[in-house]
């Protein structure tokens, strides 16, 4: 799908910046309809990370093994490293499930390989 912006010629984007009406009002999360709380899906940050191209690719064939997305691996990784990190926190309850998934399908990797 193509980004309309992207055919608008300086004019046109002009003439859309003097219908804008700009006022002092505070603009919150809820007038674009985005949950906060304790109880809100979380919010996904894009995250654009470099790597070499062999990291990626056992990057890839990790996540794959284990049934997951590069994005849920990596994220999963991160999340570890700051909860053993000394933070103090304790890992969300999805996190310590996937982790218990992940150790299970380890496991039974091995047993099946001995």
């Amino acid at each position: 799908m193509t980004d309309p912006l992207d055919n608008m010629t300086p004019d046109d984007v002009a003439a859309m910046i003097d219908r804008l009406e700009f006022t002092d009002e505070t603009v919150t999360e809820a007038d674009f309809g985005i949950e906060v709380g304790p109880h809100a899906p979380p919010v996904f940050v894009p995250r654009s990370i470099k790597m070499p191209y062999e990291l990626d690719q056992a990057c890839k064939a990790r996540a794959d093994n284990l049934g997951m997305s590069q994005s849920a691996y990596i994220r999963s990784l991160i999340e570890r490293d700051v909860a053993e990190g000394g933070t103090g926190e304790q890992r969300p309850a999805w996190v310590r499930e996937i982790l218990a998934v992940i150790a299970h399908h380890e496991n039974d990797e091995h047993r099946r390989a001995s």
